[in-house]
């Protein structure tokens, strides 16, 4: 084969390799699109996890000053309803503590997921231009 002929084939691989790279490019950016459109999600939902841990822990907290009140007081029958709320509201602490736990373990999961695929994306449009920069450097003879 001749160098115009070889010189052709590798103009025509080069813009090949130009069409996939952009290709890929277009999908890249879509799903960054909808990855960051995730994170926004999953950051409303550690919120909403990190808000339902602390709203049962001053339930807890409520709890136990009235039981301390109803202790200065010394009624019997009020200091028996403040034992009862505080043993109620601590089985629905830990209840709630557990499902907000469950919560952030989940986002988190996702979160690692998102950063993962995002990273991955990063290596393959370095590795694209990689090969884009050596196509170029084979059609054109510089790089």
């Amino acid at each position: 084969m001749s160098d115009d002929g070889r010189e052709a084939e590798a103009v025509i691989e080069y813009e090949r390799t130009l069409t996939e790279v952009a290709d890929r490019q277009a999908v890249d950016e879509a799903e960054d699109a909808v990855a960051r459109a995730w994170i926004a999600e999953l950051d409303d939902m550690r919120r909403e996890g990190l808000r339902l841990a602390m709203a049962v822990r001053v339930a807890e907290r409520v709890a136990r000053e009235k039981l301390r009140k109803a202790q200065q007081l010394g009624h019997p029958h009020e200091l028996a309803k403040a034992h009862a709320k505080l043993a109620a509201t601590q089985a629905e602490t830990k209840v709630s503590l557990g499902h907000a736990n469950a919560l952030l373990c989940s986002v988190d999961a996702e979160l690692e997921a998102v950063c993962q695929a995002g990273m991955a994306r990063t290596r393959r449009n370095e590795q694209d231009l990689r090969r884009l920069r050596s196509a170029w450097t084979a059609a054109y003879g510089r790089s």
